[in-house]
């Protein structure tokens, strides 16, 4: 895929994980996304209401733009939030991260917040899909959000093989994964608020 060639579906590696993801959103009314692409076409093609979060502010213009070349584009239901983290490269890694200094660890913190969009009244998401960068701290805080509601799925891609992944755990049982690379949680375990704070803190400010 070229880097403003956005595609009308996501890809997922497997067709039993794209598959999985095209159901769940036709079943979702309100969607939330770290990392924005062909899932967010998905998402305005089935007219679900979204809010997409990205880092890098020319996939995410890209994006838009496609969707509104298709006459898919809906202000009301539509939400792109530009998540600034500095310089990136590609898939919106950011670049010479561990020089960093104060206000871009600020940058980095901030990443993982759920933009206020899905935040106010009943724009809570109901289905929301981890596939952009500091992603432990994106589940952890998605998990924050959901975990009153009385149905919702969180989507974690990538997640085989990967140890940092683990502290997620601590906090909600992975009910399934799929295609070898989407883990898929639909409750919280019983927990300590405070400890998960404390992990949110920490994980805040890793990559992957």
């Amino acid at each position: 895929m070229g880097r403003l060639d956005i595609p009308s579906k996501p890809r997922f590696g497997s067709k039993t994980a794209t598959d999985w993801f095209l159901g769940a959103i036709r079943e979702c009314s309100r969607y939330l996304e770290f990392g924005a692409g062909g899932s967010t076409y998905t998402a305005a093609q089935h007219g679900v209401e979204f809010v997409a979060v990205d880092s890098d502010p020319l996939i995410l213009g890209a994006v838009q733009h496609r969707i509104a070349a298709d006459g898919l584009l809906d202000p009301a239901a539509q939400s792109y939030h530009y998540a600034d983290i500095g310089p990136i490269s590609k898939w919106g890694r950011p670049r010479h991260a561990r020089f960093a200094g104060p206000e871009r660890v600020e940058q980095f913190r901030r990443y993982s917040d759920p933009p206020t969009a899905c935040l106010t009244g009943d724009k809570a998401p109901d289905f929301v899909l981890i596939d952009g960068r500091f992603r432990t701290a994106c589940a952890l805080k998605a998990l924050c959000i959901l975990q009153d509601a009385p149905d919702w799925t969180l989507a974690i891609n990538n997640y085989t093989g990967r140890h940092g992944y683990a502290a997620i755990t601590e906090f909600a049982n992975i009910d399934e994964v799929v295609g070898d690379r989407i883990a898929v949680i639909h409750s919280v375990k019983d927990h300590d608020p405070e400890e998960l704070d404390e992990k949110i803190r920490h994980y805040e400010t890793v990559l992957d």
